[in-house]
């Protein structure tokens, strides 16, 4: 029986723990293994308690060893006796394309019609070698000029936010501050009001919202507790409307029984207020809700399948109402490769507790009257199975069926006309509000990627939803088909351009309008908005690696259809500009 020595030892152990099978049978008294009586039971799955820590200086027991002998060596250099001086080696070139420059700093302006006014800018500043502070700052503005608007139908927002970063040994860490400021106008009142001219003129529709924003995060490598978040937002407008909004979100992992467990906590806190209720500004709006959760979770893989299951748990308080609910939702995804890359199943269940905030609810319609009742979105579950892959190494897909089932599903919908004098600018016909419904989906859901080459990429997605209210007449401003084509296209060096077309399909609202309280002729009826296209285009030129021009064309299908009801959208924009790429 021949010795193994330990340099051999540490190369099989080495090899077997990359190829992820270890077969072994350990001689406990000459510490060999004995080839004759090797037998194999299973294939052996090391854990990381198996591994030892090799020595710094080990002590080598084997016969064969060989002493080092003394090298004693000096360097005996003179000058070369030439004047040619060699130019520098290189490597042999490769026919490939030169890589983009990339620069820390980046910034963007351009300007169109109806006055409108686009500028970002991205940068990062290295403030030593491992922090760095990192700014944003963007504005889209218009001046309006819709045809027919019949009030001011001008816009503006504005955002800046600061993020400073930085990482020691065993963890990573930032913080972050942001501002946003936006001007909007009611401007969706119809010309058919019972005012004279002049009282339409007196109208004042201007509304504006501004966020704060703080917070901080940080990410520990080796330890139980994995990484956290924490955020908080004050939002508010000009009608003294506020909103608190506190996210903390800690998650630990750690092993038990060889097996990864992964425990996230959440803690969602939310308050604010609205000082008047549609068309009774004296009548006060309160609402406060904290949703503290718990999901534990573990990851399992074998072979070509793998599951993530657990499963979270919600305490929902009602401040305002003294109400409290306890929620459980599934939390499952599981993913199972049947042709290697070219073809997978996956499937699974979820839900979970959207808490609705007034920032998020005006980001989506930002033509709300400040007149809201806030509370929760319980997503009882998601049920879905799908599949995704490749056609050939150049097309891929995914498609996916899923059921969801929601309680209490905020719906953005059309106010009425007021029936006493208007006294705010969101009283005339122009504003939405919230209805809250018991909704089941069934989506249809399909996506197509093209790397036609190296140059020209394709992306193509559409959705088709049949939606099921329980209380409301129909879902309000849900659109049953939804589909997106995005493309980019290298033409030369430095042509490049891109398209973009959105189709979004007819969605339904509620159209109540009475002028006075005692008019026969009023009208209440569901007012079916039309399904559009959004066509955009892009064309640009790269001067160098960072001066380019570009020339956008929006909204080159439709003209000025409506996206919500009565508010139609401006007609084909044209805007042109430049960018900058450059470093501190």
């Amino acid at each position: 029986m021949q010795r193994i020595t330990l340099s051999k030892g540490l190369l099989y152990f080495s090899i077997f723990i990359f190829s992820g099978v270890l077969f072994a049978q350990e001689d406990e008294e000459e510490g060999t293994i004995d080839t004759e009586r090797l037998i194999i039971v299973k294939p052996y799955s090391p854990t990381v308690s198996d591994a030892f820590k090799v020595k710094q200086t080990p002590k080598i027991n084997d016969s064969t060893e060989r002493k080092k002998k003394n090298v004693n060596y000096d360097i005996f250099s003179f000058p070369v006796a030439s004047t040619f001086t060699p130019a520098k080696g290189r490597a042999a070139a490769v026919a490939s394309k030169a890589r983009p420059s990339l620069y820390n700093n980046y910034a963007a302006l351009g300007f169109g019609n109806y006055a409108n006014i686009m500028a970002e800018f991205y940068g990062g500043l290295q403030v030593n070698r491992n922090q760095e502070l990192g700014i944003s700052l963007t504005h889209n503005s218009s001046q309006g000029g819709i045809d027919n608007a019949t009030l001011d139908d001008k816009y503006y927002d504005t955002a800046l936010n600061l993020d400073y970063t930085g990482s020691a040994r065993t963890f990573t860490w930032g913080t972050e501050v942001g501002f946003q400021h936006q001007v909007f106008n009611w401007y969706g009142a119809p010309d058919f009001l019972p005012l004279t001219g002049e009282e339409y003129s007196a109208i004042d529709p201007q509304h504006s919202y501004y966020a704060i924003s703080v917070g901080g995060n940080i990410d520990v490598e080796e330890s139980v507790f994995d990484k956290a978040a924490i955020k908080y937002k004050r939002f508010g407008d000009n009608y003294s409307s506020g909103e608190n909004h506190v996210l903390l979100t800690p998650e630990f992992e750690f092993e038990v029984s060889d097996e990864l467990i992964n425990l996230d906590f959440s803690l969602d806190y939310v308050n604010g207020n609205f000082d008047q209720q549609f068309a009774n500004p004296t009548a006060e709006i309160k609402y406060s809700y904290l949703n503290l959760g718990v999901h534990p979770s573990i990851n399992y893989t074998e072979g070509d399948l793998s599951l993530d299951a657990g499963v979270e748990l919600v305490y929902s308080m009602d401040g305002e109402n003294d109400d409290n609910s306890f929620y459980v939702y599934p939390k499952i995804h599981a993913n199972y490769r049947v042709a290697g890359e070219y073809f997978s199943v996956y499937a699974g269940a979820d839900g979970g507790l959207q808490q609705n905030t007034y920032y998020d609810l005006a980001q989506g319609n930002p033509f709300l009257s400040p007149t809201l009742t806030i509370t929760p979105t319980d997503k009882q579950y998601d049920i879905y199975v799908g599949g995704k892959g490749k056609f050939t190494e150049n097309i891929s897909y995914d498609v996916k069926g899923s059921y969801t089932s929601e309680q209490d599903k905020a719906l953005y919908i059309h106010n009425p006309y007021s029936v006493i004098a208007p006294q705010e600018g969101y009283e005339n016909f122009n504003s939405f509000d919230l209805a809250y419904d018991n909704v089941n989906t069934i989506q249809l859901f399909g996506e197509l990627q093209f790397a036609v080459s190296e140059s020209l990429n394709v992306r193509l997605n559409a959705s088709f939803s049949s939606f099921d209210g329980k209380y409301e007449q129909e879902t309000w401003n849900l659109p049953q088909l939804k589909g997106t084509l995005m493309a980019d296209y290298q033409i030369t060096e430095k042509w490049f351009a891109g398209a973009s077309l959105f189709y979004v399909g007819e969605r339904k609202d509620y159209y109540n309008y009475n002028p006075t309280t005692f008019e026969a002729g009023a009208t209440q009826r569901v007012e079916e908005l039309g399904a559009f296209l959004d066509a955009n285009l892009r064309v640009g030129y790269k001067l160098n690696d960072q001066l380019s021009f570009f020339v956008r064309g929006n909204n080159l299908a439709e003209g000025n259809y409506q996206r919500w009801m009565g508010y139609s959208v401006q007609s084909l924009q044209v805007m042109g500009g430049a960018s900058y790429q450059f470093d501190w």
